[in-house]
C-alpha cells in the first residue's frame, strides 16, 4: 500500500528524536540543539518551539507526579510551565562528564521509575549505559552496561518486560524490570540500526531503523509483521496516534548526511490506516 508523507517541521533537524503524545499533543526534540517542539495536530497548526534547553534534550514526558520530566544534559530535570531553558530544574544527574557524554532516550516504567540511556558524543571510544532513576532520589543507578548507544526503552503490556535497542550492535534486547542486568535477543536487525521504539494500542512494537529508510513492526514475540518504507534516510523515533486522528509520525536526522533527500531531518506524518490495519 502506497502512502503520502508530509513534513510537520518547518525546517530539518540535526537530530530529531523523542516523539511522545503528552496531554493530547505531540512532542519531540532536536536533541543536539536542545530544542523541544509541541504540535497540536487537532488544531492543524504548525509546531511550536517551546524549549531551548541550551544542552542536549532527549525527551519530555509527564511523570506519575503530574510534572513534566525532561532528559537533559547528563541527567533529568523538571520542566515547569514556562517551557523554556530557565524553566528547567535539575532532578538527578549521572555524574558523567558532559563534554564526553550525553543523554539519549528514555521513558517512565510501570513502577514509576525512569529508564534512560547515555552515550559518548565527543568522538572518543564508545561507551553507553542504561540507567534507572527512582523519583525522589538524585542519583540514577546504572542497570545495563556495554551498549554503545541505548535507545528506547519501552515496556510491554505485562508491565514486566522491557525492550531496549542496542543500536550500534544492530539488535533489540529483551529484559525485565525484575532483573534488568540480564537480557536476551528480541530481534536482530539488518540493513540499518534499530533506533527509537514504540508500542502501539494494538500491542505491536515499532522500531525506527536509522540508516535503513524504514520502520520495522514486530509482534511481541519478536517476529516481524512488516517493514514500512520511508522517504527519510535516518528515521529516529516513531509514534502512532490512535482515535480520530489515526496518524503515524516519524522524526529523522540530517546529521552526517552528505546529500540529504528533501525530507531528511524533518518530522513527517501520514495516515496510519495507509500503513497498517488496526
Amino acid at each position: 500500500m502506497s502512502s503520502t508523507w508530509t513534513p510537520v517541521s518547518r525546517e530539518p533537524h540535526e537530530l530529531g528524536e523523542g516523539l511522545r503524545l503528552v496531554d493530547g499533543v505531540v512532542r519531540w526534540v532536536d536533541l543536539l540543539q536542545g530544542h523541544g517542539y509541541v504540535w497540536d495536530l487537532r488544531a492543524g497548526s504548525a509546531p511550536d518551539l517551546v524549549v531551548r534547553a541550551g544542552r542536549p534534550l532527549g525527551v519530555v514526558e509527564r511523570g506519575p507526579d503530574g510534572q513534566l520530566t525532561a532528559l537533559c544534559g547528563t541527567g533529568l530535570s523538571r520542566l515547569d510551565s514556562r517551557l523554556d531553558g530557565e524553566g528547567l530544574t535539575p532532578l538527578a544527574d549521572t555524574g558523567l562528564d558532559p563534554v564526553r557524554n550525553r543523554i539519549n532516550d528514555g521513558t517512565f516504567a510501570p513502577d514509576g521509575s525512569f529508564w534512560f540511556g547515555t552515550m559518548v558524543w565527543d568522538g572518543s571510544e564508545p561507551e553507553g549505559t542504561l540507567w534507572r532513576w527512582e523519583p525522589g532520589t538524585t542519583s540514577p543507578v546504572p542497570i545495563l552496561n556495554g551498549i554503545d548507544i541505548p535507545n528506547g526503552p519501552i515496556f510491554l503490556p505485562d508491565r514486566v518486560t522491557a525492550l531496549v535497542a542496542d543500536t550500534t550492535a544492530g539488535r533489540i534486547l529483551r529484559t525485565s524490570v525484575r532483573s534488568p542486568h540480564h537480557f536476551e535477543i528480541f530481534a536482530e536487525v539488518e540493513g540499518g540500526s534499530p533506533d527509537g521504539l514504540h508500542l502501539d494500542r494494538e500491542g505491536r512494537v515499532w522500531s525506527a531503523v536509522h540508516g535503513g529508510s524504514r520502520l520495522d513492526v514486530y509482534r511481541q514475540d519478536g517476529s516481524r509483521i512488516t517493514a514500512v518504507p520511508l522517504p527519510v534516510t535516518q528515521p529516529t523515533s516513531v509514534l502512532t496516534v490512535p482515535g480520530a486522528s489515526r496518524r503515524l509520525i516519524v522524526t529523522s536526522a540530517a546529521q552526517g548526511l552528505k546529500a540529504p533527500k528533501p525530507l531528511d531531518g524533518h518530522t513527517i506524518t501520514t495516515g496510519l490506516s495507509e500503513i497498517i490495519t488496526p
